[in-house]
């Protein structure tokens, strides 16, 4: 992906800025004009200083001189905060939209990159496309802009001189290309090493507890050690790189000085010059260099944010499973059957569900056992359309699944995962996660419905006690009845239940057994399940078997 390419594909994010960017680049214009004229001015001081009969004719053009310059420093302050404005907003923008892509897509690729993966493009990746399309784009065009009229000025003033100056700027451009060309391979290592130990530290984290159990803290360590060891390996190429590159600009500013030295002494002594000509085209030709130093480094930078670019598109051009058709419609209505009918399913070209049929009746509890790895929260996955079956239909009422929006399908769906989510906040912000209006009442009555009111009473703030990220600080059993309770607040005509007892011991399955029961009443329910012990509430019982659904009929718990 070309820097080209990568603008055309982001630049939406400047849609809205457009006001905003000219004012910006307005006002750092003005800048950049006002010092190009300071630096004439300040040729007509030091030639007055060396003429001037009297205070006053020199105080005059020193005042003028002052004055630019205090327009200079004023315009470019109030340019640099605009610009930074329309940074964090595009980058806000580009975050909105990226986290809006992944939540659509099917959680399999979640997991595929990894949570460290997914943040350090949340974060680095997104930075860096900004100062693509935005700030980098903007520092290119002020800095050209620079070029130029210095170049003109330096022209105006000794074009004889001004040739010296710009003789070696082919030379250095196409060192810049050499370099940028270099930075893009580097830079490609770095942004994976870099998510490597994003995913490291993350897993390690919320592994922590296993680590310690298993005495594999010194493993977990030597996996960051080593991705940090590579990461670090890919910086200091990127350094060697960068200083490369400022080493051979900065001697080639030397040269050229040297090289304006002399042109320009040789001026004077024509009498092609005046002394304060010289040190103003001195000072252009002074400012002109570290302008084309920054043209490059841009290049350079620009040519880094293509590899986050490519980061970020690798994302975006995934396919959303929970895309709805244009003429999608909400489910309504009474009829909250839900049925499959010859379902098949391939992963990787494996067949995961094939020519499954089930049907889910209000009212009724539906069991599904089988063998760990058969697919039964797969098939949890369709029914809540995470996921697109290849063959087959799945109809909620008298209508396919494809033909509703995702929304409205969710809205009609309470699943109970596996593994209960507790996010960060109060017990009472977690219960009613699914209806965040609900009033104290409600979450009090559904906690109650789930035997979770107990112990939330005994917590040091009761409704109002904070919760760690996973709920920590909760048993398995206590998170189990909050997760319960927040699908009794919900109160949706259908219920998945994905392994319910999982984790639990027989004292506390038998506690959560009746809740269950309570919350499957009237309910389309489905109960996927190891436990011989919950498939006794059941109304019936399959089995998932080689990827087809059978009659159950002797489960082994």
């Amino acid at each position: 992906m070309t820097a080209r390419d990568a603008f055309h594909r982001f630049s939406f994010a400047l849609a809205s800025e457009g006001s905003r960017f000219a004012l910006a680049a307005t006002l750092l214009l003005i800048a950049t004009g006002c010092e190009i004229v300071g630096i004439f001015v300040l040729s007509d001081v030091i030639d007055g200083a060396l003429t001037a009969t009297s205070l006053t004719q020199f105080g005059a053009l020193a005042v003028l001189w002052l004055l630019v310059t205090a327009v200079a420093t004023a315009a470019d302050y109030y340019g640099q905060v605009a610009a930074i404005g329309i940074s964090e907003r595009v980058v806000l923008r580009l975050r909105d939209n990226l986290f809006a892509h992944i939540q659509r897509l099917n959680p399999v690729v979640h997991r595929r990159f990894g949570v460290g993966d997914l943040v350090t493009r949340h974060t680095g990746d997104l930075e860096a496309v900004e100062y693509l399309v935005g700030s980098g784009l903007m520092q290119f065009v002020i800095a050209a802009v620079n070029t130029a009229g210095l170049v003109v000025a330096a022209f105006i003033m000794s074009w004889q001189v001004a040739l010296v100056a710009l003789a070696a700027v082919p030379v250095l451009w196409a060192l810049s290309a050499l370099y940028s060309r270099r930075q893009t391979l580097v830079t490609r290592d770095e942004r994976i090493a870099n998510a490597d130990i994003a995913l490291a530290v993350s897993t390690a984290i919320t592994g922590h507890e296993t680590a310690v159990a298993y005495n594999q803290q010194d493993r977990e360590h030597a996996r960051l050690h080593r991705h940090g060891v590579t990461w670090l390996g890919t910086r200091l190429t990127q350094t060697r790189i960068e200083a490369g590159f400022g080493a051979v600009m900065g001697f080639g500013q030397v040269v050229v000085t040297l090289a304006i030295a002399v042109a320009g002494v040789w001026q004077v002594r024509q009498g092609a010059l005046s002394v304060g000509a010289l040190l103003a085209l001195t000072g252009y030709l002074g400012m002109l260099y570290p302008k084309m130093q920054e043209l490059a480094e841009v290049r350079l930078a620009l040519a880094s944010a293509t590899v986050s670019a490519e980061r970020i598109c690798e994302l975006l051009d995934l396919e959303p499973t929970d895309a709805d058709q244009p003429d999608a419609v909400a489910h309504r209505g009474a009829d909250h059957r839900i049925s499959m009918r010859a379902v098949t399913l391939r992963r990787a070209g494996v067949t995961v569900l094939d020519r499954v049929s089930l049907d889910l009746n209000p009212g009724a509890i539906t069991a599904l056992v089988g063998a760990s790895g058969a697919g039964k929260s797969t098939l949890a996955s369709l029914l809540c359309r995470f996921e697109r079956p290849d063959e087959g239909t799945i109809t909620l009422g008298d209508r396919s699944l494809s033909e509703l929006t995702g929304r409205s399908i969710r809205e009609h769906i309470t699943l109970l995962p596996q593994q209960p989510v507790i996010k960060t906040g109060t017990v009472a912000d977690n219960i009613a996660y699914g209806c965040p209006d609900a009033d104290r009442a409600s979450i009090i009555a559904a906690a109650i419905a789930a035997d979770a009111d107990s112990f939330i009473s005994a917590l040091p703030a009761g409704y109002d006690s904070p919760l760690a990220e996973d709920g920590l600080t909760l048993s398995g059993g206590q998170r189990q009845r909050i997760a319960m309770a927040r699908a009794f607040l919900r109160n949706t005509p259908i219920l998945i239940l994905d392994e319910p007892t999982s984790g639990l011991d027989d004292a506390t399955t038998q506690r959560i057994l009746e809740p269950l029961q309570r919350l499957a009443a009237g309910r389309s329910t489905l109960l996927i399940t190891h436990d011989g012990r919950v498939t006794e509430i059941a109304d019936e019982v399959l089995e998932l078997h080689e990827g087809r659904i059978r009659p159950h009929m002797n489960f082994v718990a």
